[in-house]
């Protein structure tokens, strides 16, 4: 990955790598919709329950929760995700942050082997 492909293109590399390699559990790997075009959609959204700073990924796999962050090489956390992981880790679930294919790769394989 360069340091130019934006977030989303970087998720969608991992989403497919997943696809492609995990065919019994594609559907245990997804993405939550937390982000929104406008403000009116925004509002929207979070009345039907979307909560900001939710993980990118949800993987489900053998009874546990595994939330998966992407950032790209140079992204941070902003501060409603960081708020989003103290919360899960308080509750015992993983929270992983990933930036590159090859970490995201390595952290899924750990996972299901």
């Amino acid at each position: 990955m360069t340091t130019k492909q934006s977030e989303a293109a970087f998720q969608q590399e991992c989403r497919i790598h997943f696809h492609n390699t995990f065919p019994l559990l594609r559907k245990l790997l997804f993405h939550v919709r937390n982000n929104s075009d406008s403000k009116r959609d925004g509002a929207y959204w979070k009345e039907l329950g979307v909560v900001a700073g939710v993980s990118d990924f949800l993987f489900l796999y053998k009874g546990k929760c595994h939330c998966i962050e992407l950032k790209t090489p140079t992204g941070t956390q902003s501060p409603a995700q960081e708020e989003w992981e103290k919360l899960v880790t308080e509750q015992g679930i993983d929270y992983y942050i990933v930036n590159s294919k090859q970490k995201f790769v390595d952290l899924i394989n750990h996972i299901v082997k």
